[in-house]
């Protein structure tokens, strides 16, 4: 069976059968050239790159040079820039796809990978692609998870400021009958119902920290690192990606993740497993007039309502976004992510989902459009 860098490299995805591609390359173009090359063609149709450096001096390389570097990085699984340099002093056609005459020094690299990262070029470049090539596309279901990035940066200490001494203290039970005492705080999945994808977000941290997970197998394991969620279609296509820290509860990101997925596709169902099983999802989703299948938590008296049949049928299509974080940390995400900045971190990670949905939107080019209503 082969596989889709030899189905889509050995086609000629950007010009015509009877063009001669090779013609413009030095070297062979291999199909995982190829394939790159398409996934260029397919990211830099939908977006911009901004140009930061100076003037002064010899005149520099255009960011999306580097960009495509990266993307490189991310497309063959190199761990460190040094990696990815060897690799364009070696190869000459990636380096004519990138842009390079001559390939520009380690520092240069680091400079604009602080740069690139700190604009966030990848989460823009992921999100216009997929507003462009899902506009007006029906999607059946909406498959939501979350995987490990774990790293060998520094842990976070993060302290909770509480003004406990300027708090009233009440004594427990019923209050008295002219006593007003003030409401609780609402807990931050009901405030998400009324706020904004944006705020919802910014309230959530993207530190390093150690994380818990139950595997396949039942068992916990632990990691120090960070959390990337995914919101994946039928075909594997990355809709929406975001990248906390690992502490963070999967069910944290579910509101805001459903906000921002029906801004660029309109879908029916939201699959997820029991981590997401809250009322209050499960009516935010109904609100939308959405259908919400979230495989049943077992609580505190061991019980745990099952699946009606045809949902329990329709929630083994939650595979498609275990497959696609497979396929990211075994094709596209290093093994070693060499950062401690929590932006250049979620850059790489960012890239290598930009590089997946690329690939997704060659490999799957055909979407069920809505009809006009007049």
């Amino acid at each position: 069976m082969k596989t889709i860098t030899e189905i889509l490299g050995g086609a000629q995805t950007l010009l015509p059968v009877e063009y001669p591609l090779q013609e413009c390359f030095p070297e062979y173009l291999s199909n995982n050239q190829k394939l790159f090359l398409a996934v260029l063609h397919k990211i830099e149709s939908a977006i911009s790159i901004p140009e930061g450096h100076s003037n002064k001096g010899r005149p520099a390389y255009p960011n999306i040079f580097f960009f495509r570097a990266f993307l490189a990085q991310s497309f063959f699984k190199l761990d460190t820039m040094e990696d990815l340099r060897s690799r364009l002093h070696a190869d000459g056609n990636l380096r004519l796809l990138c842009g390079f005459q001559k390939v520009p020094s380690l520092p240069t690299f680091s400079r604009r990978h602080s740069f690139l990262s700190e604009n966030g070029t990848a989460q823009t470049a992921h999100e216009q692609m997929i507003k462009i090539n899902l506009n007006g596309s029906m999607i059946g279901h909406i498959s939501r998870d979350s995987t490990a990035i774990a790293v060998r940066s520094k842990v976070v200490t993060i302290t909770k400021q509480t003004n406990r001494s300027a708090e009233k203290k009440y004594k427990r039970g019923r209050p008295k009958k002219d006593e007003v005492r003030p409401e609780k705080p609402l807990q931050r999945i009901a405030r998400q119902v009324q706020q904004s994808p944006e705020k919802s977000l910014s309230e959530i941290s993207k530190k390093c920290q150690w994380g818990c997970k139950i595997n396949s197998q039942g068992n916990k394991y632990y990691w120090k690192g960070y959390k990337l969620h995914l919101d994946v279609t039928d075909f594997g296509l990355p809709v929406t990606a975001l990248f906390t820290g690992a502490n963070v509860h999967d069910s944290q990101l579910a509101i805001p993740m459903e906000q921002i997925t029906e801004q660029r596709c309109a879908f029916l169902y939201s699959v997820m497993d029991s981590a997401y099983d809250a009322k209050i999802i499960h009516k935010f989703i109904r609100e939308r007039n959405r259908v919400p299948i979230i495989d049943p938590h077992t609580r505190k008296n061991g019980i745990a309502c099952p699946l009606d049949p045809a949902k329990k049928q329709r929630f083994k299509v939650r595979s498609s976004v275990e497959r696609a974080n497979a396929h990211l940390k075994d094709w596209h995400i290093p093994d070693r992510i060499c950062f401690r900045s929590d932006r250049k971190i979620e850059f790489v990670v960012m890239n290598a989902v930009l590089v997946l949905s690329a690939i997704k939107l060659i490999q799957y080019p055909v979407h069920v459009k809505l009809p006009d209503v007049a």
